[in-house]
């Protein structure tokens, strides 16, 4: 099924049709002047449409330094720069989330790459310290872990991965464990 983040009545539709319980929202506009209708609003379309419906948990893939306190590193210029404002409709978009009292996790991965999963130890962290880089495929595997997992709910991590450290086998049944949920920072 189709659904469109910048249109409400078409995320309800899917996640009617669909009985959606979880979702993730891995949507980020294309064009210079698209980030504040899909990376703020289409998530807060999302939120809107989730608590409506039922929806037991929404996992967002945001983007490390997207906070404010690093408003003049140069990756976060850079990328505020290449799309109109890009990273600061991210950071408004996690907000409307928050806000939406939906339950979540903030996925914030740093530089994306291509690697095949699992190639690379993870590093998780939070605050919004760390900009590393991380396969797109573990990104995948953290975010369908955090669906379920009931130390994710209501935590914003931030997701690199360690050069030269191959990653266990049982990596993802921990991941969660000992993160703070944002209510707690």
């Amino acid at each position: 099924m189709a659904g469109d983040v910048t249109d409400r009545q078409s995320l309800e539709k899917v996640f009617e049709q669909t009985n959606a319980k979880r979702v993730i929202f891995a949507a980020s506009g294309k064009t210079y002047f698209s980030a504040k209708d899909v990376d703020e609003q289409g998530v807060g379309n999302t939120a809107i449409a989730a608590k409506k419906l039922g929806v037991e948990r929404v996992v967002l893939v945001s983007s490390a330094l997207v906070t404010p306190k690093n408003r003049f590193h140069p990756i976060r210029l850079i990328l505020n720069n290449i799309r109109w404002g890009l990273m600061d409709s991210k950071y408004r978009g996690e907000n409307l989330l928050r806000e939406s009292s939906v339950s979540y996790t903030i996925v914030r991965p740093g530089g994306l790459t291509n690697d095949p999963p699992g190639q690379r130890s993870l590093v998780v962290g939070q605050g919004d310290n760390a900009a590393g880089q991380v396969a797109r495929s573990d990104v995948a595997r953290v975010c369908v872990a955090a669906l379920t997992d009931s130390d994710a709910n209501n935590v914003t991590l931030e997701l690199s991965s360690k050069k030269g450290s191959v990653a266990p086998a049982d990596e993802l049944q921990s991941i969660f464990k000992g993160l703070a949920p944002d209510n707690a920072t």
